[in-house]
């Protein structure tokens, strides 16, 4: 599989599509279908060629890929990815062992649900396997224009690969660097020849699973087998043809895209007076802008030709009120200096990349943000997260490398991480027992991300649905708990946390037997169910974002009753996640506290087994009520 137009999908944390897409043939289904194909031989050859003016180098991708059937009889999809940076010069389909020119292949734009536009198209057939060791393959040819967008070649295909040859020919006047990812485990062997002028670099590869697709995983550079290819520079004809040697060189790209962009700034200086008008201090602006951007323009993705990476005029996204990462970030950039703050365009990877600007290369960025000095240091806009406050950073960009534009030269930087309080989710309720229900009241207060995906799931709805949705979000869609007198705050607030109050009745809560009440006070019963097949499981486990959830329920003891018992609790530490449930009698009142905080967002494969043997911990507290005595 290789990936070569990054554009496509380089900005605005679409790197999935280029990186799983770009294939042979879709992800394969489950059950026993996923055998019955397999990959006998497949051979690629990329060859570094001299072009004409507009394209002086080219690189030439030729791929010949067999396919067994080990099963019943099948026919499966093949696809091929290209777009305005590289061509399909021709394809070949052969049926057991015999060319058959009546499969004709399709040649389309390629839509994809979370891209608006995109210059990705495709070209498809179904290819037949008329039954268990029937043989069908293809041979196809294309061209890459621009060595820049030849970034990635991943060896792992839907299907199982038997054997695979994987070579490079580099013609010594092209330079390159080749790094090697991921190969730990798997059967690669890799040769090197030099042959008078031209260097031959060999990867043969066997028995390489098929690869399977598990939520929540880490993006595919983490895990998967690949190359990633740095052109770094030609000489041709006596001249020396730069493409990304350093990040020097990758940002001098950049910004010379930059430069053409040509926003009408008075109408930007218009817009941003009329955002900041009356305000007094520089935050308030500041946070106006950004508010601004988030509630006026839609984000969609937008991916054409050189516009995959350079923004498009901030005056025009105004004017269309919707944009992609890239111009929202630059209106952002444009309405914060028109408003005389100093803020510049970033380039950033998110979490999804596993690589940084060690490695200059158009792999390294699939995002855009906005960067604002103030106080001597940096905050960060990302204008994309809707519902998300100033100066708070989603988990996708925590921590992450970012470049940052400064004139000819660039700044390197990195976007700070944050505890998981940022996105603490808080829920206190005081009640008392009738007859076998809880009733009281609950106040619930959300911060950053926890704030942010509850406020973007009920914005997703009509506004009459709103307090339905908001309902049963906070039922757990349990019928039995029964919400009423529901409050809240502004619900497109950014900066201030998300308050809720209500009324709650929680009927069947409370069990009695005899002289006998147990009293289960914990509805929610966090991750109760994530516990991890490890016998399945292949890859890492992701949280969406660090979590910190305390939630306490208060509750009055009947006067005719005493404490019979109290549960243990639980005491949970680990330097990725911490549980912490308590039970303890203040005068006339049981009080309960869950904490429950996710450190690290990645769960290793290696810590799954402790993993589960702490959410068995986590079942068997939930399992325990409080027992009250009659008097």
């Amino acid at each position: 599989m290789t990936t070569l137009n990054l554009r496509l999908v380089a900005f605005c944390g679409l790197s999935l599509l280029l990186n799983l897409n770009a294939q042979a043939h879709p992800a394969p289904k489950t059950g026993a279908e996923d055998e019955n194909i397999v990959i006998k031989n497949k051979t690629e050859s990329y060859e570094f060629i001299e072009g004409k003016a507009d394209n002086p180098v080219l690189i030439k991708e030729t791929k010949s890929t067999v396919f067994r059937c080990d099963g019943f009889r099948s026919s499966m999809p093949f696809v091929e990815f290209y777009d305005d940076e590289s061509t399909i010069d021709d394809v070949s389909v052969y049926v057991n062992g015999r060319r058959n020119k009546s499969i004709a292949p399709q040649f389309e734009y390629y839509s994809v649900e979370s891209i608006f536009y995109s210059d990705a198209r495709v070209c498809y057939f179904s290819l037949p396997l008329e039954k268990k060791g029937a043989e069908s393959s293809v041979e196809l040819t294309k061209t890459i224009k621009d060595p820049r967008y030849f970034t990635t070649i991943y060896f792992s295909e839907a299907y199982k690969v038997e054997s695979q040859e994987i070579q490079l020919i580099v013609p010594d006047w092209m330079h390159i660097a080749i790094k090697e990812l991921n190969f730990e485990g798997y059967s690669i062997s890799k040769q090197t020849e030099q042959k008078g002028n031209t260097k031959i670099y060999r990867y043969k590869i066997l028995q390489l699973p098929a690869r399977k697709s598990e939520s929540r995983s880490p993006g595919p550079s983490y895990i998967y087998p690949h190359l990633l290819i740095l052109s770094q520079y030609a000489e041709l004809s006596g001249k020396k043809l730069t493409y990304f040697n350093t990040v020097a060189d990758q940002y001098a790209w950049y910004r010379q895209l930059v430069l053409q962009i040509g926003s009408d700034k008075q109408v930007i200086k218009e817009k941003a007076a009329e955002i900041v008008k009356g305000m007094k201090t520089d935050l308030e602006k500041q946070k106006a802008i950004y508010k601004y951007v988030q509630d006026n323009i839609r984000y969609i993705a937008f991916e054409d030709g050189i516009a995959g990476f350079k923004p498009e005029k901030a005056d025009q996204v105004l004017k269309k009120k919707y944009g992609d990462c890239k111009g929202m970030a630059n209106l952002t950039k444009e309405l914060l200096v028109a408003a005389g703050f100093d803020a510049r365009l970033c380039w950033i990877g998110t979490n999804h990349i596993a690589y940084d600007y060690t490695t200059p290369s158009l792999s390294v960025d699939n995002h855009m943000i906005c960067a604002l000095q103030t106080g001597g240091k940096f905050r960060f806009l990302d204008a994309t997260e809707t519902y998300i406050g100033f100066d708070q950073y989603a988990e996708r960009i925590q921590g992450r490398p970012v470049l940052i534009e400064d004139g000819e030269k660039y700044m390197l930087d990195h976007v700070p991480a944050r505890l998981p309080d940022q996105n603490t989710d808080y829920e206190k309720r005081i009640v008392r027992i009738d007859g076998t229900a809880l009733i009281g009241k609950a106040t619930h207060t959300l911060i950053g991300e926890s704030k942010e995906w509850l406020l973007t799931q009920i914005h997703s709805l009509k506004k009459d649905k709103l307090s339905v949705a908001l309902q049963s979000y906070l039922s757990e869609q349990d019928n039995k708990y029964t919400i009423t007198d529901l409050q809240t705050s502004d619900l497109n607030e950014r900066n201030n946390s998300l308050d809720i109050s209500y009324q709650v009745d929680h009927k069947e809560a409370v069990a009695g037997f005899g002289n006998d009440l147990y009293v289960d006070l914990d509805l929610r019963k966090d991750l109760v169910n994530n516990d991890i097949d490890v016998s399945k499981r292949k890859t890492d486990w992701l949280f969406p974002y660090k979590q910190h959830l305390v939630y306490e329920t208060e509750l009055t003891i009947p006067a005719d009753y005493n404490i019979a018992e109290l549960p243990a609790g639980l005491t949970v530490e680990d330097p990725n996640y911490q549980f912490r449930i308590s039970y303890k009698q203040e005068g006339g009142k049981i009080l309960y506290r869950k904490e429950i905080s996710i450190k690290d967002t990645r769960l290793k494969k290696a810590a799954f087994e402790k993993w589960n043997k702490s959410i068995a911990q986590l079942k068997k507290c939930y399992n325990e009520q409080v027992t009250l005595v009659k008097k």
